[in-house]
């Protein structure tokens, strides 16, 4: 009761990954999903590793936070690791083994820093945990998102957007990225970076003109829309832009 039968599903970061997951063999009532800054990849592109590089400090002070796990229901808010320095590279210098980060940092509170390191190669470990080879049978409208800045799960939305696009080739199936950091566009106005302005509130514009829009057309029948394959938002020109396809069929690559 009190419903018409049609269920969206959105997420941001890991939340993102359980929006992609959710969309697998799509459940008939899902009409509309929105992985946002999704996990595909963590060897290859996401968070802990970047082309099988890995993200060293961004590592520490995530993993940080999980080693204070409070046990009282309030769950007052964790801390970022406090570096004591701005000279990440001194501070890692001096730090020594990279076993020193558990020995003196987490001492052994996050099990799950210790199982990724194990695992230094592209290995059965992470093939398994690659989601992209597993996005079929997706039956839903998919809108994925993501952000030029997100230092965390860039690659995840580029790689879950041309996945779902290749294996699900009858549905909508479109592309949001613009000027944000790690899931800006849900909780900022999206107007600058840093010092560097955008002139736009390209967050509320993303949140009003375009998310909402999605879920309104698919949920509740609204018409007054028309999916766009990619809308881009274009720095340094301080724009959006819309796309037949993506890359755009004018792109050509460049060796720099």
């Amino acid at each position: 009761a009190n419903n018409n039968g049609k269920v969206g599903l959105s997420g941001i970061s890991y939340p993102g990954f359980y929006t992609s997951m959710g969309m697998i063999d799509s459940h008939p009532a899902l009409k509309a999903a929105s992985p946002q800054a999704p996990v595909a990849d963590w060897f290859i592109g996401d968070d802990n590793n970047h082309n099988g590089a890995f993200f060293l400090s961004q590592s520490l002070n995530f993993f940080f936070r999980f080693a204070q796990r409070p046990e009282d229901p309030l769950h007052e808010p964790l801390k970022d690791f406090n570096f004591n320095t701005p000279d990440g590279y001194d501070f890692f210098l001096c730090m020594g083994p990279l076993a020193n980060a558990d020995a003196v940092y987490l001492k052994g509170r996050v099990p799950e820093w210790n199982e990724f390191l194990a695992h230094p190669t592209y290995d059965a470990y992470w093939q398994t945990r690659n989601l992209r080879p597993h996005l079929k049978n997706i039956r839903c409208a998919v809108m994925t998102v993501g952000g030029w800045f997100d230092a965390e799960d860039f690659y995840g939305p580029l790689e879950t957007y041309r996945a779902v696009e290749r294996q699900n080739p009858s549905i909508t199936n479109v592309l949001v990225m613009g000027p944000w950091a790690h899931g800006d566009w849900g909780r900022a106005t999206g107007d600058k970076l840093g010092h560097i302005s955008f002139h736009a509130k390209t967050s509320e514009f993303y949140r009003e003109k375009i998310e909402l829009p999605f879920f309104r057309h698919f949920l509740k029948g609204d018409t007054n829309y028309t999916p766009t394959e990619a809308q881009i938002f274009e720095t340094g020109t301080h724009q959006w832009r819309r796309f037949a396809q993506w890359p755009p069929k004018q792109a050509a690559p460049r060796t720099l």
